[in-house]
């Protein structure tokens, strides 16, 4: 029988307890009301979890009190993501297009019923940083390896990722040529159906402005999770309902014939 990938976990006093979530290994003790977490990676997404590493940093934290069960969650990245597009991607004007981006992420560990008190959030791939906008105005964001693809297949679900649904239209008077989107994920919910983890959908309308989008995120489950699914985590920042934001990385340089 599989273990589930976010479970409660039970730790008893001084052994060691692992568990594997994707590429992540969880390695964690607790002693009296002290709780020591450490973690590895590697190339598998499923089975045994990895053994612990011959060299390993353990992080210790004291807690107010003695707990012995502690849940896994998942949550999103603690910023905003930029997601390459699978091609060099055109909407034409008055146009809709609906893409998806496989987000990784991260594991927030909490005392069983106490969500509030979080003990550690744990990334399930390392993502490097980067940074979205202009040379005088942007922000910190992390880069994704992985593209948002028009069509997704059921291959490609993956237990330490969700499937974000992006809807664009293009409401301005020019085409939109984009090669990334910055997705603000931190307003977006988790959704579980089955082993599938989607989160709500993304609308994003383009008006014309160097990038900039009215975005938003329709807080609640998404179509193609709508039978059997359930929702798992909500999201770090409350949803407003709607903002505006620079959304695009913008294709300047393409030649199309007659444009």
């Amino acid at each position: 029988m599989n273990t589930p990938v976010w479970m409660t976990v039970k730790l008893p006093d001084d052994e060691m307890v692992r568990h594997r979530i994707g590429p992540l290994t969880i390695f964690f003790k607790k002693i009296f009301n002290d709780i020591w977490i450490t973690s590895s990676r590697d190339e598998s997404l499923t089975g045994e979890p990895a053994e612990l590493p011959a060299e390993t940093d353990w992080i210790r934290t004291a807690l107010p009190e003695e707990f012995r069960d502690f849940e896994l969650t998942p949550v999103f990245p603690d910023r905003p993501v930029v997601v390459n597009s699978e091609f060099a991607y055109r909407v034409i004007k008055g146009a809709r297009s609906r893409v998806y981006c496989r987000i990784p992420v991260f594991v927030r560990i909490t005392p069983l019923n106490m969500p509030e008190l979080i003990v550690a959030e744990i990334p399930t791939i390392i993502l490097s940083n980067t940074w979205f906008g202009i040379f005088t105005e942007g922000e910190l964001a992390y880069a994704l390896s992985s593209t948002a693809r028009r069509v997704l297949q059921k291959e490609l679900f993956e237990p330490h990722l969700v499937v974000c649904p992006i809807e664009i239209q293009n409401q301005s008077d020019q085409e939109l040529r984009f090669e990334k989107i910055c997705l603000r994920v931190d307003r977006l919910s988790i959704y579980i159906k089955a082993h599938e983890m989607w989160a709500d959908q993304t609308l994003i309308t383009h008006h014309g402005k160097e990038g900039y989008s009215d975005i938003e995120m329709k807080g609640s489950i998404p179509v193609e999770a709508k039978k059997g699914g359930k929702l798992l985590t909500r999201p770090r920042t409350p949803i407003k309902k709607s903002f505006t934001v620079r959304t695009f990385k913008l294709l300047r340089e393409i030649n199309v014939p007659g444009i």
